[in-house]
Parts: structure tokens; C-alpha cells; sequence
């Protein structure tokens, strides 16, 4: 009997361990780009969408947040509403007497569904029962976002072995805080650790934007989805001790597992995939096949890999970047046709990525070709007004009283006001009714104007030249690294192989991938110094690991004797004015080093170095760097990082030998030193002026000689 209980007190203890709930609590100005929110008008809405991965059983979700609305609001007449995927679910009333105020709210759990669910906050404001202007400046509230919460408390779905669960379900963007993933090695030599860097690339796409952290083990890692990658007796033998049946492997091979935890347990919410084959020429293959594959097919728990071919790829054609001299319709943007309606409507963004080294001259704009629809009985002053990158760029009037459908409005957008990287162009309608008497009742549902998806935008050819160091364009687009989108051309040296320096590494490569948006399956992973090597080198190591020929060409030596730059002033063109300091010190923990800097080897060529104390440092400044807030600070050619999570100091100097890198497009040798050097413009006006000058001053002098030759003397007068 005692026998029996304890079995069965085990066997109870064992499945609450797999359902286990957790509890996550999200900040809502995470989700959005402002910390606040206004609320204008007598109707206004603002919608944040939640993600919810599938692979969440959800138990219990609650929303809280606080707000403050004008005190000149009517009583009982003014409220704001909430509402989950246009469901629902709490009314406030907005009290002038006590304007601030705060909602705590249990949202039903049924309402939230696997993707990205909407919530919305709807406001009704009033100030009068008379005559009223919709938009009167008393009419406001305030969502006081940095003080909002969304908590879920869930449960994990087990696992389906099918392999397409890899795409929507383990490596999910919608997956909070933050991916983990474990990859278990027989031995990290650099052949099998370049295979391990391609699965690294292939899960960070998947997680999209969303921050994922790898480790590198010789066993699994519970509460982890984990990969097994070697050999096909590696596997089997590995797969024995943990009391699972090996699988036949004939071949590149794929498969997923529950996560086994010894003595025939399994893990049925976490995954192991197997990734192995006969050799390592099958094993790329196989890796290859998981970083590549994005369909529901095949539907069923392992693949043997018969073949792999890849599209022709082309430089900077990574995630979402557009093609110089060629015309993109909203609909290849992925923006549909979409109607404005209502006095106060929200706006629309279009969103595309620029190549980081484009050389912008003078005088090249953009075609922004627009073929839209509005309304009747419109005032004159409505318009339509379009920004870039929060700069305002055109108005468009809309005068027309009955209404009007225009076709093929051309813009002209200046080349200097586009950024490399993200770009935005936004469109913000001001629509406002054609006016009657006072107090007479305001026909809103004339109020629209629809842009059409046959809209185009054509930007101009541009060569690719741009100066570095700049760790900015890393954090951009993983540029001159991600040049290739796949990793053409570039390489990892690790200057030792312990497990921290290659996890380093992997999440490097994560950081990178994500910016890209394309695996990188070219990038090389080497332990030996690749000396005299002809293509973009990134070298991750301690201090005292990291080869004499780097720490020469570094801006910062990092060694007992060191020369520190100190920023001393910064002028009107934004530029610093250093001081060199020469000292003996050691570097000491707690702080991490980011350095881009020429290539000892080859000319246009880029390393970057990232750098600590120790390895467990260095594992910790390659977690910093998947931080948002880390690399948005993070840019020049020196980035030093306080290493005290989760608030990192980050602290970032121009500093380093300036030089040139491109690939494709004519520039001239005088365009390229006018770009990047205009004081060299003035100096050849100034001497063109000059030249000018003496030549006419010659001139003049001959004229002025050969009149007075020529000139009657006196005795022949």
C-alpha cells in the first residue's frame, strides 16, 4: 500500500511539474512607441496589440493602468470604454471632480486568442449638452501607458511532434520576455560549431525582433527547447541514455522530440530536434534545410533531406529593403488599399529598410506616386499631410467640395531626408466638414479619403560608399557583415573555445540574423587566427586572448599600458574633440568592450572585436547587446558597457582611423572625397575664383597694354 501511495505521489508530483503555471507581467509601453497617450476630441481611440503565443494555455490575464482626463469634461457624459479584439469588456466613467484614476481589470480568458490580440481604450467626451466643437482643446484624456500592465498567468501546451511546429510554435516572436535555446555538442570543434551557428541563425529569424539568448551544453537543458546536432552514433548513443529508441538516420536528417529527462521521462512541453546525418556535409544540409524552411510540409515528426537549393541572392536584399531604381506599389509594401474615416482617424505607416552605405548626394529625390479617393462636402482646408521619419513633407489640399478621385499625384522627397535603415512615411489626414450654422448637427460619414494599394514609390539609383567605423550600422542591419544577407565573405574567429565565448558568439550571430532577416549560413566560424584573411572578421575573446595584431589596430589597446580617448568638446558640426590619456592600469571585470575598426589586412575591410575581463563577461555583453535600449546608444568605433543587468551603462565614442567602405555603383574619386570631405569643396571654389580672378586680371592687363600701344601720340595728332 505505502508502495502504491508513493508511486502515485510521485507520478502527481511529476505532472504538476510539466503544467506548471508561470506569470508574466508585460509593461505596455513596451508595446507601443510613446509612454503616454492623448485622447483628443469628442470620439478617439488608441489600440495596442498583445501577443499571445500559440503555444500559451492561458489561465488568468489582467489589464491595469492609469489615466487622467480634463477637468472641463461633462459628468456622466463623458466615458472611456475598453475593449478586447472589438469585444467589450469595461466601461469608465471620467469624473471632472477626480480626473486621475486607475483601472485594474480581469480580461475573460476565452477573448484571447493565439497571434496578436487588440486592446483598445475608446474615449466619449463631452463638455457641453449644447453646442459643442468636436475637437475643443477641453476635450482630452491621458493613458498613462508607463504606469500600464498586462499580467497573464498561463500554462504550456504540450508539444506536437510534427516538424512545422518548429515555425509557429517553438520559435514564436510572441513568445515573452525573451527566447532561450540550448544546442548539445559532442565536442565543440570550429566544423561542428559553424553547423551550430547556422541552427543559431535560423531560430533568431524565426524569433523575429524578439530577443533570443543560446547556450551550448554537452547534455539537454530542462525547461529548455534544445537542439541535438552530430553524428548519427553520436545521436543514437545519446538518444539510448536517455531511454529513447534511436531513430534509422541514412542520411541529413531532421526530427523532433519531447525533451527527454532521463530514465524514460520526457518533457512533453519543450522539444528536442535532431539534427544529424553521416557526415559533416550532411550535417550542413541538414542545418541548412531547418534555418530555410517556413512551410506546413512535411506533416510529420522527422525528414530525411534528398536536396537544398537556394534562390540567387543578391547584396542588401536583406529584411525588407527596397531596390534602388525600381518601383514598389503599396501592395508590394505590404500596405492594402485603406480608407481614413471620421473627424479624427488614425494615421497610416508604411514602413521600409534603406541599405546602410548608400551614398546620398545633392539633388536626388525619391517618386512618391499617389492615387487616392475622398469625400464630398469636405471644407477647403482638409488635407492630407505625409511625413518621413517624423518630418513633415508634404500637404496635400483637398479643396474639391465634391469630392474628387486623383490619380498619379507625384512627390518629389528628397534623398537627405531618408535615413539608412527603418524608414517611415506617415500619412495623417485632417478631414473636417464643410460648415453649416452653429449648432447644427455634424454629418461625419462623408469624412474619408482612401489611399490606394496601386500607389507606388520609386527611389533613385544610389552607389554603395559610405565611412566607417560606425557600430550604428551594425545595430541597423548587421552591416558590413550582413553586405551578403547570408554572411558572404565574413567570419568568427574565437580565441579559445570555452562554452561562454561560444555562446557569445551564438547570440552575436542571433543579433545580427535578426537585423537582417536572412540566416547566415556563409558565416565561418574559425579558433585560428585568420591571418591575411580578405573579408569582414568579427573576434570574440577575453582581453588577454585577442592576438597583438588586433590590439595594435584597435582604437583601444586594453592592455596595462593603454591609450584611453577622452572626449573633451563637442562642436556645432557634431563633432568631438578627443584627449589621449597613456596609462598603466589592468582591465578589470564588470565592463565590456564593442570596437569596429580597419582591417589589418585588407584595405575597405571591417573587424569588430567584442571584448571583457573574462569569459563570463563577455557572455554577458553579448546578452546586453540583445537589449533595445543597448543598441540604440550603441554606435562610432568604440562602445564600452557597464555589465550590470538589467540596467546597462552604455558609453560610446567616435574614435579610430576614418575609412571608406563599398561595393557596388560608380562614384568618382572627386564625388567621393566632396562627400565625405566638403571643406575640400570650398578650398576648390576659392581656387577656382582665384584662377578666374588672374586669368581675367591677365586679360584686362593685355587689353589695357595694347590700347596704350595702339594709342595716337601727341606728334601724330
Amino acid at each position: 500500500m505505502r508502495l502504491w501511495t508513493s508511486t502515485l505521489l510521485l507520478l502527481l508530483l511529476s505532472w504538476a511539474g510539466e503544467v506548471s503555471g508561470e506569470v508574466l507581467r508585460i509593461p505596455l509601453y513596451k508595446l507601443t512607441a510613446a509612454k503616454t497617450v492623448d485622447l483628443k476630441c469628442s470620439n478617439a481611440s488608441h489600440n495596442l496589440m498583445i501577443p499571445i503565443p500559440e503555444r500559451w494555455r492561458i489561465e488568468k490575464a489582467v489589464l491595469s493602468f492609469n489615466y487622467v482626463n480634463s477637468t472641463g469634461l461633462l459628468a456622466n457624459k463623458s466615458r472611456l470604454a475598453l475593449k478586447v479584439n472589438d469585444y467589450p469588456v469595461a466601461q469608465v466613467n471620467l469624473n471632472p471632480s477626480a480626473p486621475e484614476g486607475s483601472v485594474r481589470l480581469s480580461i475573460p480568458p476565452f477573448l484571447l486568442e493565439p497571434g496578436y490580440n487588440k486592446i483598445g481604450f475608446q474615449v466619449s467626451q463631452h463638455y457641453t449638452l449644447e453646442c459643442e466643437n468636436p475637437c475643443a482643446p477641453d476635450l482630452w484624456t491621458t493613458l498613462k501607458l508607463d504606469q500600464a500592465f498586462f499580467e497573464v498567468d498561463y500554462t504550456l501546451k504540450p508539444i506536437p511532434l510534427k516538424l512545422p511546429a518548429i515555425n509557429g510554435l517553438l520559435f514564436d516572436p510572441k513568445i515573452s520576455p525573451q527566447g532561450a535555446v540550448n544546442i548539445v555538442l559532442k565536442d565543440t570543434n570550429s566544423e561542428l560549431l559553424t553547423i551550430a551557428a547556422i541552427l543559431a541563425s535560423g531560430v533568431a529569424r524565426r524569433f523575429d525582433y524578439r530577443p533570443v539568448s543560446f547556450t551550448v551544453s554537452d547534455t539537454v537543458k530542462p525547461g529548455s527547447d534544445n537542439f541535438l546536432l552530430g553524428s548519427r552514433d553520436f545521436v543514437q548513443g545519446f538518444l539510448r541514455s536517455k531511454g529513447i529508441g534511436p531513430p534509422e538516420i541514412q542520411g541529413p536528417y531532421l526530427k523532433i522530440l519531447h525533451l527527454p529527462g532521463g530514465e524514460g521521462r520526457v518533457d512533453p512541453n519543450h522539444a528536442l530536434i535532431v539534427v544529424s546525418g553521416l557526415n559533416a556535409d550532411h550535417l550542413k544540409l541538414a542545418a541548412e534545410t531547418f534555418a530555410i524552411m517556413s512551410t506546413s510540409l512535411p506533416n510529420a515528426d522527422e525528414m530525411l533531406v534528398t536536396g537544398f537549393t537556394l534562390p540567387d541572392i543578391t547584396m542588401y536584399s536583406g529584411r525588407l529593403v527596397i531596390t534602388p531604381d525600381k518601383q514598389y506599389t503599396f501592395k508590394n509594401l505590404d500596405v492594402r488599399s485603406h480608407t481614413f474615416k471620421g473627424l479624427n482617424p488614425s494615421s497610416l505607416e508604411i514602413a521600409f529598410r534603406l541599405p546602410p552605405d548608400f551614398l546620398v548626394r545633392p539633388n536626388i529625390y525619391a517618386d512618391l506616386s499617389l492615387y487616392f479617393a475622398y469625400g464630398a462636402a469636405l471644407r477647403t482646408d482638409s488635407a492630407l499631410n505625409i511625413s518621413l521619419n517624423g518630418q513633415l513633407v508634404r500637404g496635400i489640399h483637398l479643396d474639391n467640395s465634391k469630392g474628387d478621385t486623383i490619380e498619379g499625384y507625384k512627390i518629389k522627397v528628397p534623398t537627405y531626408m531618408f535615413k539608412p535603415g527603418d524608414n517611415i512615411f506617415r500619412f495623417e489626414p485632417v478631414l473636417t466638414p464643410s460648415s453649416g450654422k452653429a449648432c447644427e448637427f455634424i454629418q461625419d460619414a462623408n469624412l474619408f479619403i482612401t489611399i490606394f494599394e496601386n500607389s507606388t514609390l520609386l527611389f533613385p539609383p544610389m552607389p554603395h560608399l559610405t565611412d566607417l567605423p560606425r557600430i550604428e550600422l551594425l545595430m541597423l542591419s548587421g552591416f558590413p557583415f550582413t553586405r551578403w544577407p547570408d554572411g558572404h565573405e565574413s567570419m568568427i574567429y574565437l580565441t579559445n573555445n570555452n562554452l561562454a565565448t561560444i555562446n557569445s558568439a551564438l547570440n552575436l550571430i542571433g543579433v545580427m540574423t535578426q537585423k537582417n532577416g536572412y540566416p547566415l549560413i556563409e558565416v565561418k566560424v574559425t579558433y585560428t587566427d585568420p591571418k591575411r584573411f580578405d573579408g569582414e572578421l568579427i573576434v570574440v575573446g577575453e582581453v588577454n586572448t585577442i592576438p597583438e595584431t588586433y590590439k595594435k589596430a584597435a582604437p583601444l589597446t586594453l592592455t596595462k599600458e593603454t591609450i584611453v580617448p577622452h572626449p573633451v568638446i563637442r562642436s556645432w558640426n557634431d563633432e568631438v574633440t578627443l584627449a589621449y590619456s597613456q596609462q598603466i592600469s589592468e582591465f578589470k571585470p564588470g565592463k565590456g568592450v564593442l570596437m569596429e575598426f580597419l582591417s589589418p589586412f585588407t584595405e575597405g575591410r571591417t573587424v569588430l572585436l567584442a571584448t571583457a575581463a573574462t569569459s563570463e563577461d563577455l557572455q554577458t555583453l553579448s546578452r546586453a547587446l540583445l537589449e533595445p535600449g543597448v543598441q540604440s546608444k550603441s554606435e562610432g568605433g568604440l562602445v564600452l558597457i557597464d555589465l550590470s543587468p538589467p540596467d546597462y551603462t552604455v558609453s560610446s565614442l567616435q574614435v579610430g582611423k576614418r575609412y571608406f567602405s563599398g561595393k557596388t555603383g560608380k562614384v568618382s574619386l572627386i564625388d567621393r572625397y566632396l562627400f565625405f570631405y566638403p571643406w575640400l569643396y570650398y578650398i576648390a571654389v576659392a581656387v577656382v575664383i582665384i584662377a578666374m580672378g588672374l586669368v581675367l586680371f591677365y586679360l584686362l592687363r593685355r587689353y589695357r597694354a595694347r590700347r596704350f600701344k595702339d594709342a595716337p601720340t601727341d606728334s601724330e595728332g
